[in-house]
C-alpha cells in the first residue's frame, strides 16, 4: 500500500488520536478505518460490498442510509435508518439567511431538527449566533448529537434540545428570546402515495403530518409566536402546493411580511424547494 505523505501524516495521528481516547483495540481500529476512507486492502471485499450496496439500492433503500452519510451544504453528516436524510431543498434557507440581518449573539432554533442539517449549517455560515436544534424522535436525536459532536472538530457549534413542539412549556425558557424560528417539519398528507424510499423506508413520523400534511406546521406557527422576540423570523419549508394555505396560517397568527419563496436551483426530482417566511408584528405578546 503505497500513501502520500499527507495520508501517512493523518494516519500517525490518528494512531495517537485514538490511544489517547482509551479505544481497545486502536491497531485494529485503525487498519479498518484506513482501509475504509483511504485505500481498500482487499480488492475482492470491496467488490462484494459494492454489490451487496447496489442489491439495497434496487430494493429502494435511500442511498443515505446505505453509505451512512449525506452531504449538505458542504457539511459531512452521519445518517442511518430511522432518520431523514436531509434534501437540497432546505438550502433555501440559507440562502435567505445570507440576507438577513440578524445581530450577533441573536437566539435560532431549528425545529424539527431531524440529524441536524438546518442548523449545523446555519451554525456554519454564521459561527456569531446562538443555534439550538430540537427534535423529539429517540433515533433522530442520536444522529444529531453525532453530528454535533462529529461538526465540532470542524469549529461548528450548536446545541441539542429533545423536546416535543407539541409542548409548549417545554419551551418557557425561550420565551420571547428567539429571533429565528427554522423548521423542515413533515408535511405530506397522510394519505399521499411516495416513492419507496420515502413512503417506506423513512419513518413515518418525519414524512406525515395528518389530513392536509399541516399539523405539525400549525403547532410550530402558534409556538413560534410565543418564543419569537418582537420582528422575530419564523421560517418554514412544505410543499409548493401548500403555500397559500401556509400564508394564511402565518397572517392568522399576527406574522407580517409574509412570503413564499421558491427555489428551482434548489429543487430535485423528488420536489420543489419552497419555504415561507414572516416576521412576528410588534404588536403580538403571546
Amino acid at each position: 500500500m503505497s500513501l502520500g505523505k499527507q495520508e501517512q501524516e493523518a494516519i500517525a495521528l490518528a494512531r495517537v488520536q485514538l490511544e489517547a481516547a482509551g479505544v481497545w483495540d486502536p491497531d485494529n481500529d485503525l487498519d479498518s478505518l484506513v482501509d475504509r476512507f483511504i485505500v481498500r486492502a482487499d480488492k475482492q471485499r470491496a467488490l462484494d460490498e459494492f454489490r451487496l450496496a447496489v442489491s439495497e439500492r434496487c430494493n429502494r433503500i435511500p442511498l443515505g442510509h446505505i453509505v451512512g452519510t449525506v452531504a449538505f451544504d458542504d457539511l459531512p453528516l452521519v445518517v442511518g435508518s430511522g432518520v431523514f436524510i436531509p434534501r437540497p431543498h432546505s438550502t433555501v434557507i440559507h440562502k435567505w439567511l445570507d440576507d438577513a440581518r440578524l445581530a450577533t449573539g441573536t437566539c435560532v432554533l431549528d425545529l424539527c431538527a431531524g440529524s441536524g442539517a438546518i442548523g449545523l449549517a446555519i451554525a456554519r455560515r454564521r459561527p456569531d449566533l446562538r443555534v439550538t436544534c430540537v427534535e423529539f424522535e429517540d433515533v433522530a436525536v442520536h444522529y444529531l448529537k453525532r453530528n454535533i459532536a462529529r461538526l465540532a472538530t470542524h469549529d461548528v457549534h450548536v446545541n441539542a434540545m429533545q423536546a416535543d413542539i407539541r409542548e409548549t412549556p417545554a419551551f418557557a425558557g425561550f420565551k420571547h428570546q428567539v429571533g429565528l424560528i427554522v423548521a423542515n417539519p413533515p408535511y405530506v398528507p397522510r394519505q399521499t402515495q411516495l416513492q419507496p424510499e420515502w413512503g417506506s423506508h423513512h419513518p413515518s413520523a418525519a414524512v406525515y403530518s395528518g389530513a392536509d400534511g399541516l399539523d405539525l406546521t400549525r403547532h410550530i406557527i402558534a409556538l413560534a409566536t410565543t418564543l419569537l422576540t418582537p420582528e422575530g423570523w419564523l421560517v418554514i419549508e412544505h410543499g409548493e402546493d401548500q403555500a397559500f394555505a401556509v400564508r394564511e396560517l402565518f397572517q392568522q397568527h399576527h406574522l407580517l411580511d409574509v412570503s413564499t419563496v421558491i427555489d428551482r436551483e434548489s429543487s430535485d426530482t423528488t420536489g420543489t424547494s419552497v419555504m415561507t417566511v414572516g416576521r412576528l408584528s410588534n404588536a403580538v405578546q403571546a
